[in-house]
C-alpha cells in the first residue's frame, strides 16, 4: 500500500491539484522549522519553504513513488535551496543583526506563549520570567546550533530536530550511512561542549 504521500503525488500526476495543496499543508511547518533551523531566519524560511514546494510542484511528473521517500525527496530539495542561500548571502546585504537577536522564535511564534501566560498567570511554568528564561535558552541553542559547521549541523538537525531516520539523511546528503552517523555524533558532543555554560538551565 502506497504511503500517503506518494498517493497525493501520484493523485495530483493525475490533475488533482488539491492532493498538492494537501502535501504543503502536511509538511509547510516542519519543513520551515527546518530551514530556519538552518538558516536561522524565519521570515526568509518561509520564503524557501514555499521556493521548495514550488521546486516540488514544477517537477512532480518526474516523481516516481517507491523510487525514494517523499521527505527524502523534500529535504534534498530544501537543502540545496539553503545551501545556495549561505553562499549568495555574503553577495546580499539583506542579513541583519536584528534577525539573529529575533531568530530564538524559530519552534513556535511567541503569542502562543503569551495567551498561555494570560490565561493561567496560576501556572509557575507559565509565569513571565520563567517564559523569558525559556526564550533565552532557546536563542542559545539555536545560537550553538547556527555556530555548528555545515557539515555537521546539516544532519544534526535532521535527526534530532526534524526525526528523520538515518539512512534518510544519508539519502538527503549523499553521505554513507557509517558517516552520517558520525557526523551526528560529533556535532552532539560539539554541541554539549558550546552549551555546557548554560547547563544549569537545561
Amino acid at each position: 500500500m502506497p504511503e500517503l504521500d506518494d498517493e497525493l503525488m501520484q493523485r495530483f500526476q493525475k490533475g488533482d491539484e488539491e492532493a498538492f495543496n494537501l502535501i504543503v499543508r502536511r509538511h509547510q511547518h516542519p519543513l520551515i522549522n527546518f530551514i530556519t533551523r538552518f538558516t536561522g531566519d524565519k521570515d526568509n524560511a518561509e520564503d524557501l519553504a514555499q521556493e521548495t514546494f514550488i521546486r516540488m510542484f514544477k517537477a512532480a511528473n518526474r516523481y516516481k513513488p517507491g523510487r525514494a521517500q517523499f521527505k527524502t525527496w523534500m529535504y534534498f530539495i530544501a537543502k540545496n535551496l539553503c545551501k545556495n542561500e549561505i553562499r549568495n548571502r555574503g553577495r546580499r546585504d539583506r542579513y541583519r543583526v536584528d534577525n539573529i537577536i529575533t531568530e530564538g522564535n524559530s519552534n513556535n511564534d511567541n503569542e502562543d506563549e503569551i495567551d498561555l501566560i494570560a490565561s493561567a498567570p496560576a501556572d509557575i511554568a507559565l509565569q513571565p520570567e520563567v517564559a523569558l528564561e525559556r526564550k533565552e535558552l532557546n536563542n542559545v541553542i539555536q545560537d550553538a546550533i547556527a555556530e555548528l559547521p555545515e557539515q555537521y549541523r546539516f544532519p544534526l538537525i535532521l535527526r534530532d530536530i526534524q526525526g528523520l531516520s538515518y539512512d534518510e539523511i544519508s539519502k538527503i546528503l549523499e553521505l554513507r550511512n557509517g558517516t552520517t552517523k558520525s557526523r551526528i555524533n560529533r556535532a552532539r558532543v560539539m554541541l554539549k561542549d558550546k552549551l555546557k555554560p548554560y547547563m544549569e538551565m537545561l
